[in-house]
This record gives C-alpha cells, sequence and structure tokens, in this order.
C-alpha cells in the first residue's frame, strides 16, 4: 500500500485529534511542514482545537509556536520553553496549561506509553521543583493536575510519571518508501521518533512523517530506521529551505552527518565577552583526558570549542548531548544540539539512559541563581519562565559538576592587564543568593554519592560540598570583600586553602 499522503488529507486526518507528540531538538528534526500545515487548518477551519502538546527539547523557528493560539492548544507537555517564546507568552498569561518536565525523563516516558505501562518510575527530579512535594512541575494557576506522584518500593521512595494518551505522532525523516518504510539517515539528530511512534500506536493514535525525499525501491532493511507499520501516513517535503533544514544556519551540511575533517568549522571566540573566555578557559582546566563529557547550552558551548583548539591534549575528551550527539565539535547557539566531525548518534531516549545511568565523568552546565545550601536555579529568570531541558537528569548521577557562569548578570564588563582581572561595570542582578526562586539541581543525591560539585565564575570558584558553599579560588586582581563578599546574599565558608588564579 502506498502510505504518500497529500497535505490535504493529513490537515483531514489530524482536525479531530487532541493530543500530539512532535520530535524536534530546535531546528534538527522538526517536521515544520506538518505543524505549519496544522496551523493552516485550524486558521481555516478552526480544526483541530483544545490540542495538548507533548515534546522533550522544543521544536523552534518558529516549529511549535505555529500552534501558538490559546483555542488551538489547550495545555503545553514538555520541558524547555527557552526556545518556543509564544507558548511560554500563553503559559505566563494563563491561557493554557503548561507543565516543565525533565526531557530524559519525558523521551523515556513515550517507552512506557508505548509499551502499555501506566508510567514511569524514577528518582530523576526528586527534590528539583518538579518533585510533586514541591511544584511537581507545574507552571501556572490553570494547571492544576497531578502528573506526578511520590511512590514507595520496599520503603524507598520514587517519582512516578504517569503515562499520557499519544493521539498523534508529528515525526521528521530523511527518505520513505513509498510502502511508508522511513530511514534517518540524513537527519543531524535521531531525537525519540521510534518512542513517540511506538507510544501513538499504543494509543491507538496516528504516525505522521514528513521526508525530504522519496525512494523509488523499497528501501533496504539496515538503513530502516521506521518501519512502516509504525507509520499511518508520510508527506514529501518540497520547500526544503523553509521546511526540512537541517539546522537554522545551515539547509544542508555534510559535516553534521559523517565522521570527516571538518576542523575548520571550530570558531574564534575572541568575540565573546571578556568574562565568557575567562570562565571558558578555567573551566577547562578540568577537563582530563579519556573522558566522557556533557556539555549543555550558553558558557560549555565555549568550553567545547577551545578544547577542539588543543587536539593535542584534548583529542580523546568525548563529548555527549542531550539530542543523542555523540562525539565530534558542538555547534552553538541558535544551532546547539549538533556537532560537526560527530562520532556517533543515539536516539534521544537511548542517550538519556547512559545519563541517568552514571556513564558520563564530567558535566559543564549553566546557572542562573545558586544559594547558601547549594541549590542552583536555571529554570526560572525573574517572570521569565524556561524550563529544565535536560538539565535535570544530567545531574542526577554524573561524576563531576561545572555550572558555569557569570557571577553577576546584567551590565557585567571585565578589564584585563597581562594576569590581572578587575571590574569594570558590576552587573545589576545578584546571583548568588540567600534561596533560589526554584530548585532545578539539588545537591542532595550527589552528597550520598561523594560526586565532586563547582561553581565556576569569572571571578571566583566555589565548592558545594556537605551542605555548604565554599569559595576555594579567587582571580587574580579580584578584591574578595568588595567583588565577591558583597556581591552575595550570603556568606561563603572560606576555605582553609585559598587558591588564586592563575597559579
Amino acid at each position: 500500500m502506498n502510505k504518500q499522503i497529500t497535505d490535504k488529507e493529513f490537515r483531514n486526518q489530524i482536525c479531530s485529534i487532541k493530543s500530539i507528540a512532535v520530535t524536534g531538538f530546535r531546528w534538527s528534526g522538526t517536521p515544520q511542514l506538518l505543524l505549519r500545515l496544522i496551523r493552516k487548518e485550524f486558521d481555516a477551519s478552526g480544526e483541530p482545537n483544545g490540542l495538548t502538546i507533548m515534546f522533550t527539547s522544543s521544536a523552534t523557528d518558529p516549529g511549535l509556536d505555529h500552534l501558538a493560539h490559546p483555542d488551538l492548544l489547550a495545555c503545553s507537555f514538555g520541558s524547555y520553553y527557552g526556545s518556543i517564546p509564544e507558548i511560554r507568552k500563553l503559559v505566563q498569561e494563563n491561557k493554557i496549561k503548561g507543565y516543565s518536565l525533565p526531557q530524559g525523563q519525558l523521551s523515556l516516558l513515550f517507552r512506557e506509553i508505548g509499551r502499555g505501562s501506566p508510567g514511569l518510575i524514577s528518582k530523576v527530579g526528586m527534590d528539583t521543583y518538579v518533585d510533586p512535594r514541591l511544584s511537581g512541575g507545574k507552571l501556572n494557576n490553570k494547571t492544576i493536575e497531578d502528573v506526578i506522584d511520590i511512590i514507595s518500593i520496599d520503603n524507598v521512595k520514587y517519582l512516578f510519571y504517569k503515562s499520557k494518551p499519544v493521539e498523534a505522532a508529528l515525526i521528521r525523516g530523511s527518505i520513505a518508501d513509498k510502502f511508508g518504510n522511513i530511514s534517518m539517515m540524513n537527519e543531524p539528530v535521531k531525537t525519540e521518533f521510534l518512542s513517540m511512534a511506538q507510544a501513538a500506536r499504543s494509543s491507538q493514535g496516528k504516525i505522521f512523517v514528513q521526508v525530504s525525499e522519496l525512494s523509488n525501491n523499497k528501501l533496504s532493511p539496515n538503513i530502516i530506521d521506521l518501519p512502516s507499520h509504525l507509520v499511518d501516513g508520510f508527506i514529501l517535503t518540497e520547500d526544503i529551505e523553509n521546511d526540512h533544514r537541517h539546522t537554522n544556519k545551515y539547509t544542508i551540511h555534510e559535516g553534521l552527518l559523517s565522521n570527516g575533517d571538518y576542523k575548520n568549522e571550530i570558531k574564534n571566540e575572541n568575540n565573546d565577552p571578556l568574562y565568557k573566555q575567562q570562565i571558558g578557559l578555567r573551566a577547562l582546566k578540568e577537563l582530563s583526558a579519556k573522558s566522557n563529557v556533557i556539555l549543555g547550552q550558553g558558557v560549555p558551548e565555549i568550553v567545547g570549542v577551545y578544547a577542539r583548539q588543543s587536539p593535542e591534549k584534548f583529542h580523546d575528551v568525548l563529548t555527549f548531548m542531550e539530542s543523542g550527539v555523540i562525539g565530534g565539535i558542538p555547534e552553538r547557539r541558535p544551532d546547539f544540539g549538533v556537532a560537526f566531525d560527530p562520532s556517533a548518534f543515539l536516539t534521544q531516549d537511548n542517550q538519556f539512559v547512559g545519563f541517568n545511568g552514571g556513564h558520563i565523568d564530567m558535566a559543564i552546565l549553566s546557572f542562573a541563581q545558586f544559594d547558601s545550601k547549594g541549590n542552583v536555579n536555571v529554570s526560572v529568570l525573574g517572570d521569565d519562565y524556561f524550563g529544565c531541558g535536560g538539565y535535570i537528569d544530567i545531574c542526577h548521577r554524573v561524576k563531576k559538576i561545572l555550572f558555569v557562569g557569570a557571577f553577576t548578570a546584567k551590565g557585567l564588563e571585565l578589564l584585563k592587564d597581562k594576569s590581572e582581572l578587575s571590574i569594570k561595570n558590576e552587573g545589576k542582578i545578584i546571583k548568588a543568593v540567600q534561596s533560589v526562586d526554584e530548585i532545578t539541581f539539588s545537591p542532595k543525591l550527589q552528597k550520598k554519592l561523594g560526586h565532586k560539585i563547582l561553581i565556576i565564575t569569572e571571578r571566583c570558584v566555589f565548592e558545594i560540598k556537605n551542605d555548604q558553599v565554599f569559595l576555594v579560588e579567587i582571580s587574580k586582581g579580584i578584591n574578595l570583600e568588595r567583588d565577591i563578599l558583597n556581591q552575595m546574599e550570603f556568606e561563603p565558608v572560606l576555605s582553609d586553602n585559598l587558591q588564586i588564579y592563575p597559579l
């Protein structure tokens, strides 16, 4: 049976749907055409309406924001909202329900839905804002339903993430044959397409796929990623530039697909503000040979690039990304999630199995606030909500965590004379607070495991241990009282072996 369908056939089939799951990591893997067609149908007929959207990492530019209308959407059920500003606005204005749950747990929840399980049992998220004893991941007053419970097994407490029905899965693939077999061979990320498709099938839902190429022959089984029995219909994308780009910056780039020689893609980071350069270089000192490292968004991206600029020292450091990409030269925003010269691809859910299982040596992550107990916030900034993305999953059992970022926010400028730093303009917002606005990271689990936690800024380094924050290092030229202690809402413990950087 030929499973290729037209735009109109897709629009007709999607009208009665009430819940959809959508692949995509920013631009990569995002079914832009399918999302655009849903919005086109809604604008024309008012259907579908009252949708619940389910996603792990948000599909962007505009991606999920195609659906940003209070009558079209009823609920957003995902992880990261930083790249979908229109939906974030609807949530913040209390016009739709909204949840932010850990990216990895959501990707694994699709597996559970796919096998007919009532939900996912996990310790990931305990003592953070997704814990039902705190907010349970609810983002506004309109959101009242509990989607996470506390359960006990052998007197040990766990979080129970409840399954939800998936009436349709919207997936992006590369090549289809007329039977509906799909290959992902030209996609720079794999997402969790298979788990989503199986979740839809177990929910008696539909699976729709957008592809960029149609094969005249049946695809070889060794390149089929999504078999035809899990596909109800596929649409051939005609406009690659607008609907099926590799990333925001690149329509197509072979360097994102293969392990070749793309060293020329390393960017010169001298254009970054001095404080970012300082943080990146200091964090680089924590990398060791033959280590597996996770890089987050923001300043952590710089660390990855700096490492690749010293291949003689860091050639055997293997980088991991939430998207499932392993190795290579990680790209920076707006294309975070892909890498040049990658070593391997995993689906996102399989990548997070390794993260949750403690397979990674070090994580380098951003922070917005930290407090006197060592809690870290990255999910909410003032009145703006971003969500956790993969942050909570990554921190769960990684052996060493570097939280990197500016010591203060909004307006920070540095001066550097030889090896000495000075503050030209201090940031207006204090980030070392008495109590964080929201707990995205709690050090309680790492305390039990004995893992090392550092906070690295442009002017000083802290270590979190034993429910205390220790000041362990000051940058040369920085005044302890004026530049550090007076810019904190609490007093850290001064290390008995306080170091001056650079040593």
